[in-house]
């Protein structure tokens, strides 16, 4: 296969090939009937799949490694390699499954590739987790954005496989044996580290219960 037709950011190359099926009609099908017809060449379809699923692949993999440019990085070579693969899907699990296992593996290999002594003060600020917007007196932000930042140090210390089940688990709400499938353990192994991962951060956030 070539190129992909897209990759993260939505840059496009090449015409939209003979007997390719409308955007519109494309937007109607189930991933299922995109994959077949990507499979078949169709660059449209693979064009649309990502489109449906690039936010939630970017929210996945800006949660791991807290840094806009290098999420949007490990989600394009992902999108690529989801390309080149593409012929080898044969539907055991989800499209989305599959696709999540390809950007945490990206992201993974990111983290992998940072200096381990990285100092907190040299990251982007994270992603701030759901519900703790800052609303509210200026004790009452004050109070909130510390216990983002305490949260945040407790994720990123978690080691990486705590953080990856535990985000897929309790922030992208994806099932245990998708989990499983998704980082290539068995599901008892998933749920011990989430457990884990559950306790650690209770630890830390203990001051703010």
């Amino acid at each position: 296969m070539t190129e992909p037709p897209v990759v993260a950011g939505g840059a496009t190359a090449g015409g939209t090939p003979r007997g390719t099926v409308r955007r519109s009609r494309l937007s109607e099908l189930t991933d299922e009937e995109l994959v077949q017809r990507a499979q078949s060449g169709n660059s449209r379809a693979f064009e649309t799949l990502l489109r449906r699923h690039e936010r939630a692949m970017f929210g996945t993999s800006l949660r791991l490694l807290g840094r806009p440019g290098d999420a949007e990085d490990a989600v394009q070579e992902a999108f690529i390699a989801a390309w080149r693969r593409l012929p080898e899907f044969r539907g055991e699990a989800r499209f989305s499954t599959w696709l999540y296992r390809i950007v945490t593996n990206r992201s993974l290999n990111e983290l992998r590739r940072r200096k381990p002594a990285a100092s907190l003060d040299d990251e982007d600020d994270g992603p701030v987790p759901d519900g703790l917007v800052q609303t509210g007196g200026p004790e009452r932000q004050a109070e909130r954005s510390a216990m983002v930042a305490a949260l945040q140090s407790a994720l990123a210390d978690l080691p990486a496989p705590l953080r990856v089940c535990w985000l897929l688990r309790e922030v992208d709400q994806r099932s245990y044996d998708e989990i499983a499938d998704i980082v290539g353990v068995p599901e008892p192994t998933v749920r011990g580290r989430i457990a884990r991962a559950r306790t650690k951060l209770a630890e830390v956030m203990a001051p703010w219960r």
